[in-house]
């Protein structure tokens, strides 16, 4: 309708008027935020003004169509149409927004619709809470990293950098990777005297710089369990096991619990299984820290570090000393320490993005060799990896080396003025370098232990103990475990390899 003058009346034109909009189902549903699980009935997902995710009935979801401003959304259907508006919207959802799995969180993902690494496309309701770095002091929460790792008032290594490394690489790792691309970091050993505070550092700054107060899984079962559903670990970034539940010191449960430990680190893709759910593959962000006592029978229960398993992992030990705040352990004491910390938080983090530079030494090894895989090079506290290196079988085998004396005359380099033959000796006294008077016994690992077991032609004393240990050690195997060691690679022990043979060089202890 058209005035031909502002006086006259409107008149009709023909022509002029706009076409009919087609109704788009397609715009309404993303601008609503809709999404239907598979197999879920007449329900709904969407997302509401809070940006929280809830299930919505049919009519509940309806009724918000009718509710959008500048909208009137039929529910019936007019002259020529099928269906109403409202169930274009419900059918367009369905078939073209339709979700595998609604998950209350995955490690790192943000909430939202993600399609996994196995091609399902999954609703993740819940985001990890990351905190906002500010400009500010930590003096409280630097009491309480120095006061368990630094050791040199004890006359010990002064662990700290580390620790601060670790954080660092974690935080920007949450913060500027995603699913598929986060970068991997080592997982942390904490060994301690009981009551030394080594939880605190799990609790009240590792957890809330990961992913926020609260947001921890306990991974027992994903370790010693053969569990078929592990939907547990798959709900935070922090992977916090706070003692080894029923600890075993059998070689086998050590050798499996390194496994695991190297599966969290350095695998990008995780198998989930959920209950009621097909398995599928996802990408966590995880970090895995384990705190245990530092009695010697709770760490038998920890893997021996050996050097597939050494770089991937740092294991501190941590001082006994005073915590701020705290003064005796009362609740009211407990929530005045966890406000401190959680105020001291912001500080702490800005300090690592901003100001904390991970030092060059820790970048590379002592060969001069690249050691950024995870950010920086791993560390094990020596009195630890001593404890743990003590009981494992390839200790064993030096210790029976060492102790071995061999028995059967004119087979030994005489250490008497005349130059004769003696009946009796040790390993490297057997052979010995003719040319320079070193002794160095070389031989295959398979004569070696024919020799430990008493069946090279010579008695040997501790023929016994070498046969059970041998029953399920090869002697090959625990030489390279020897080998993989620093305190015994080219001191003790070296390659001897010939033209012919494979074999290695052993030499006595050093003073």
């Amino acid at each position: 309708m058209k005035k031909p003058a502002p006086d006259a009346p409107a008149a009709f034109e023909a022509g002029g008027a706009d076409r009919p909009k087609l109704f788009d189902a397609e715009a309404v549903s993303e601008e609503m935020r809709i999404f239907w699980k598979s197999g879920d009935g007449d329900n709904f997902m969407m997302q509401g003004d809070d940006l929280r995710w809830a299930r919505w009935t049919k009519d509940s979801t309806v009724d918000a169509m009718r509710a959008l401003p500048g909208r009137m959304i039929a529910i019936k259907a007019r002259e020529n149409e099928m269906l109403s508006e409202a169930k274009q919207v419900l059918l367009h959802v369905r078939k073209t927004r339709a979700l595998e799995e609604v998950i209350p969180s995955l490690p790192g993902y943000k909430s939202g619709i993600h399609l996994l690494d196995s091609g399902e496309r999954v609703l993740v309701k819940n985001a990890p809470k990351l905190v906002e770095p500010v400009a500010g002091e930590w003096p409280n929460m630097r009491q309480v990293i120095e006061g368990r790792l630094d050791r040199r008032p004890s006359g010990g290594i002064d662990q700290t950098p580390y620790f601060h490394s670790w954080c660092k690489v974690a935080a920007e790792a949450i913060r500027g990777g995603q699913p598929g691309h986060w970068r991997a970091g080592h997982a942390m050993i904490l060994t301690g005297p009981r009551g030394c505070g080594k939880n605190r550092l799990q609790e009240q700054i590792i957890t809330p710089l990961l992913g926020g107060y609260g947001r921890f899984a306990d991974p027992a079962k994903f370790l010693f369990e053969a569990d078929e559903f592990n939907g547990d670990v798959f709900s935070a970034e922090h992977l916090m096991l706070s003692e080894i539940p029923s600890p075993s010191q059998r070689t086998v449960d050590r050798t499996s619990l390194a496994e695991k430990i190297k599966q969290v680190v350095a695998n990008p893709a995780q198998r989930m299984r959920l209950m009621r759910t097909e398995p599928c593959s996802v990408s966590p962000f995880w970090r895995l820290t384990i705190s245990v006592n530092d009695d010697p029978d709770k760490l038998r229960s920890l893997p021996v570090i050996t050097a597939d398993f050494g770089d991937k992992v740092l294991v501190f030990h941590c001082a006994s000393a005073p915590l701020p705040v705290i003064g005796d352990n009362t609740i009211e004491n407990q929530r005045e320490f966890r406000a401190v910390m959680e105020k001291e938080l912001p500080c702490y983090l800005h300090w690592l993005l901003n100001e904390w530079v991970i030092p060059e030494e820790l970048k590379t090894y002592g060969d001069g060799s690249n050691a950024t895989r995870f950010g920086f090079r791993e560390y094990h506290a020596p009195c630890i990896k001593d404890e743990l290196f003590d009981d494992t079988p390839a200790a064993q085998l030096m210790s029976l080396i060492d102790s071995a004396t061999f028995k059967r005359g004119g087979s030994f380099p005489s250490d008497d003025e005349e130059g004769g033959s003696v009946a009796e000796g040790k390993l490297w006294d057997m052979v010995g370098d003719k040319a320079t008077g070193a002794k160095l016994w070389h031989g295959k690992a398979e004569t070696l232990q024919m020799l430990l077991t008493g069946e090279g032609g010579y008695f040997c004393n501790i023929a016994t103990m070498a046969k059970k240990l041998f029953q399920h050690n090869k002697c090959s195997s625990l030489l390279g475990r020897l080998y993989a060691d620093e305190h015994f690679r080219d001191i003790r022990l070296s390659k001897g390899d010939c033209r012919e043979w494979k074999g290695w060089l052993i030499g006595p202890p050093t003073v």
